[in-house]
Parts: structure tokens; sequence; C-alpha cells
């Protein structure tokens, strides 16, 4: 071990360059420590911490440090897509509980709350697991570089939650759509993902000219994709997802009274071009406040609460009631996995099993209802 000397205030120094000025001179980190072997710990933490990025002392590098120097160097060969979702999953879940704690502080207790909070929350089970993977990859940087002994968040556990019930909309919703369509913007691009089932992404992406009212088909051949609030259009997930649907009548009829040049967006900005997600937010919480003042509701006012009278629902919702209506009609389902453009039957299969066993739930009730209906309880005194 080489020998420095001790100054004045006590401390022993050592440095190391990390470049050269404009004059030719060096430029000098310094790393003090109090004892001979401190500062050689210190030291060789210190050059590991400059190459990996590190502008201070490991000893008091944070969490967020940690996670910025990460994303900078996983980031590098990865999509802009990756990128924005790493980093949504890092501001959106991670910094907000972790973000200040120190490196060396860190413990598996710190991220089993996070994911806690996120169950009780009613997160997915699959976001929870992202956000494990995300915070478990960045403390495995600093353990490989030896910063740390070990990944204290690999022992974390996540709960399997069961998946959220599937809502459609019932009746007295769909017959609301369909009798305010023009009175709203966002009235028939709600008809569309109604009665032909796109995804919001698809639907936004629709330009006129994929709405065939001759042969009564939409053709999907794109999406929308939304990274930092900007919109890019891109080919659907899979081949899959590139498909023609079917425009009922109702829709046909519809359509006919707005369509527009064939190069214009179905579902356009203020400005006539492509949605951001901002955008659609604020247009969607537009449309349902305008449903629910058409209703009898109430806008919030000095004097009182917003009054809410009808029952709200989200885009998805209403894929899933063009799947229920699908069912209901009888529809194969091959047909319907074309017509929701799923990648594999699976999925087709596993809504067509869920609204098999309401259907079945539903039945039994009805049943149920009719037998005491006529009297009958299963008592004894049943046959008095």
């Amino acid at each position: 071990m080489a020998k420095h000397k001790k100054r004045e205030d006590g401390l022993y120094l050592r440095q190391f360059s990390t470049g050269k000025k404009a004059d030719g001179s060096y430029i000098r980190k310094s790393v003090y420590a109090k004892t001979q072997k401190e500062l050689e710990e210190k030291y060789f933490e210190a050059i590991e911490g400059y190459h990996l990025g590190f502008s201070h002392n490991i000893g008091n590098t944070t969490f967020a440090n940690l996670a910025e120097i990460w994303l900078n160097n996983q980031g590098a060969g990865m999509s802009e897509k990756w990128n924005y979702r790493q980093k949504q999953v890092i501001d959106n879940h991670l910094l907000p509980a972790i973000g200040a704690v120190k490196l060396k502080d860190l413990k598996a207790l710190h991220l089993q709350a996070i994911i806690s909070e996120k169950a009780k929350a009613g997160l997915a089970t699959s976001t929870m697991k992202q956000i494990k993977q995300t915070a478990t990859r960045i403390v495995e940087m600093a353990v490989n570089s030896d910063l740390l002994p070990k990944n204290v968040f690999s022992c974390v556990k996540v709960p399997k939650l069961e998946p959220k019930e599937r809502e459609a909309l019932d009746e007295e919703q769909i017959k609301m759509v369909n009798e305010t369509w023009a009175t709203h913007f966002m009235g028939y691009p709600t008809l569309i993902m109604l009665y032909c089932g796109l995804r919001r992404g698809e639907m936004l992406a629709l330009q006129w000219r994929d709405v065939d009212l001759e042969r009564d088909v939409i053709c999907v051949t794109k999406a929308v994709e939304f990274l930092s609030n900007q919109t890019t259009i891109k080919p659907p997930k899979s081949r899959a997802g590139k498909r023609e649907v079917p425009i009922p009548l109702f829709l046909h009829n519809v359509l006919e009274q707005v369509k527009g040049d064939p190069n214009a967006v179905v579902c356009p900005n203020s400005s006539g071009g492509y949605m951001t997600d901002s955008a659609f937010s604020s247009a969607w919480h537009s449309y349902m406040n305008h449903l629910n003042l058409i209703y009898g509701g109430k806008n919030a006012s000095r004097s009182r609460p917003k009054v809410e009278v009808i029952k709200q629902f989200t885009p998805h919702m209403l894929r899933h009631t063009y799947a229920t209506m699908l069912y209901d009609a009888g529809v194969d389902i091959k047909s319907a996995q074309k017509f929701l453009g799923h990648a594999n039957i699976e999925m087709t299969l596993s809504v067509y099993t869920h609204l098999t066993k309401f259907k079945i739930d539903g039945a039994i009730e009805s049943l149920n209802t009719h037998i005491a209906e006529m009297g009958y309880s299963g008592s004894a005194d049943d046959d008095d």
C-alpha cells in the first residue's frame, strides 16, 4: 500500500486525473479519508464511479443518481420506446419513494413497500413485475461494479393479483352513445371504437381513406404510439393487427354524414393533425363531462360539488363491448379473432370463455329467481 502524507487537518489525500483543461493542465479529483486504508478504499471507489459516470463520492450516491447512470448506459443501444417506458417506471414509481435514499442504505424493504403500495392501489401484476425488474437491474449495475456486495432487491416478492374483471357498457350507456354522437366531436370516434372494436391507438391513426363505405370495411393498417407526449405512426404490433373490420349499417349511416377528405385524420386534434396522449385525454374528459351535462349532471361551482348522473366508461371498455356483441351475435371464434386483431386464438378464447361463464352465471341466477317466484324455497314447508 502506497504511503500518503497526512494533512494538517488530519486527513489523507489522494488525487486522480479526469482529463485536461484547455491550457493543457490536468483536471484532478481529490479523495479524502481519515486513515490510509480508508483512503485506498475510497480512491478505488471514486475511480470506479468516475468511469461509470458518477461525478461525486460513491458514499453520497443516491438511488436517483444510480438510476440516471443506468438509464444513460443501458438505454444507449435500446429503442426510444424502451427508454421512454423505463423512464416512466423510474419517474412515476421509484424516484418518488426511494430517489433520495443513499445507495449504501438501500434495503429490500424499500422496494417491498413500493410493491405493497401498488398492490393496494390495484395495479396489475405485470406492472408491479416491471417495477421490480427495473429497480433490480439498476442495483445490479452497482453490484457488478463492486459498489454493493449484493442486490438487495432480488428477494422482493410481487403478489399475483387476479386480473380486473373486464367491463362492457350496459344497454343504457350504449343508448346514450348512440343518441348523442352528433353533439360532441368525440361522438363518432367513440362509435367507431364501439362498433368496430378498434383500439384507441388504431382509431387515432385512422385517415378517411381507411374508411371504405362502398365495401363497408375499415382498413386497419397503422396505430399511433405515444412517446414523451409525441405522436408516432407505426404499423400494428403483429400481423393480425393489420386487418379489415366490417362496418355495421348504423355506423355506415353515421360515417356517411361526417366523412371528410381522404387524407384527413378521422379523429384530429385542433390543428387537424394526430392527437397526442394528453390531447386525447383532454378530449375524452370533455366528452364524458358533455354526456354528464346532457343527462342532467352539473359542473362544480362555488356553492355545490360536481353532480354526476352517468356511469363513466373508458375507450377500452368500448372494445370489450364490441367483443361482447360479437359473442352475443353468435360470431364464430376465428372471425372474432380476425375482427379484434388478436395475435393468437388464445386471447380471443379468454374473452369468449369469460363471457360464457358470465352467461352461465346469469342463467343460473335467472333460474333461481324464477323458481323463487313460483314459491319454492327448498324448505320442508314447501309441501304444506
